[in-house]
C-alpha cells in the first residue's frame, strides 16, 4: 500500500500538522481539505444518528481513511481502499501522548505540532510504502493505455516495473534486459513523469509504481 499524505485535523476543522509524500502539484490545499473532511464527518455522524463517523472515502482514485481521537482526527491518504487501521491507531495515540495537554488550550500555536512531522515519517515508513522523491502523481497509474503512449525506449523499463511492482536498479535492468546506465536514465524519466516513486530503506534504494 502506498501512502500519499497524512493530516492531523482538529474536530472543528483546523489543520494541525501534515506530511505529504507525493508530487507538489497534486497535494490538496490543507485548509480546504480540513474543511471538507470535517463537513463530511459531520454529515456521516448525522446520518448515522451519532453512532459512527466517516471511516473512508474515495476521491479521484485516492482513498482517504479517517480515525477520530476525541479532539482531533487522523486522515491518511493511500492508493488502496483497505483501511490501514494499525497506522491510524499508532499515529493517533502518539499524537495524544505528545500533545494531549496542548489540545485543551483555547489558543493554539500550530508551530507546536510541527515536530510531529518526523513522527509521521517514522511510523508511515515502517508500515507503508512512501515516495522519498515526492515526485509520484497519485492519479497516474500504469495501464495498457498509459504504457503504449510512452516513448518506445521507456516501454521496456515500464514493463519491468509492472512485472516486478517494486525493485532496485539491478533487478529492473535484468527484467527489462537493459543496461544499468539506460535503466537509471529511464527510471529518472519515469519519475519526472510522475509514474513511479523512489523508496529508501536503510540505504537500500528501490523503485515502485501504482496500478
Amino acid at each position: 500500500m502506498i501512502a500519499y499524505a497524512v493530516y492531523v485535523i482538529s474536530m472543528d476543522g483546523r489543520p494541525l500538522v501534515s506530511e505529504t509524500f507525493q508530487s507538489a502539484e497534486t497535494i490538496p490545499n490543507e485548509m480546504l481539505l480540513a474543511g471538507l473532511m470535517t463537513a463530511l464527518q459531520g454529515v456521516a455522524t448525522e446520518l448515522s444518528q451519532g453512532k459512527s463517523g466517516l471511516k473512508s472515502i474515495k476521491i479521484d482514485n485516492l482513498s482517504y481513511h479517517f480515525k477520530s481521537f476525541g479532539q482531533y482526527q487522523i486522515v491518511l491518504v493511500t492508493d488502496l481502499p483497505e483501511t490501514p487501521e494499525n497506522v491510524l491507531h499508532r499515529l493517533g495515540i502518539q499524537f495524544m501522548k505528545d500533545f494531549g495537554e496542548q489540545l485543551i488550550k483555547d489558543s493554539l500555536d500550530l508551530n507546536t505540532f510541527q515536530p510531529f512531522s518526523d513522527t509521521i515519517n517514522e511510523i508511515v515508513r515502517e508500515e507503508l510504502t512512501i515516495d522519498n522523491s515526492k515526485m509520484i502523481i497519485p492519479t497516474k497509474k500504469f495501464s495498457s493505455g498509459e504504457l503504449y503512449q510512452l516513448p518506445s525506449h521507456l516501454q521496456p523499463t515500464a514493463l519491468a516495473m509492472i512485472a516486478l511492482k517494486e525493485g532496485n536498479v539491478e533487478e529492473i535492468a535484468s527484467e527489462s534486459e537493459k543496461s544499468i546506465e539506460d535503466t537509471v536514465d529511464n527510471l529518472e524519466s519515469l519519475q519526472d513523469m510522475g509514474l513511479i516513486g523512489k523508496k529508501v530503506t536503510n540505504d537500500h534504494v528501490s523503485y515502485f509504481c501504482s496500478f
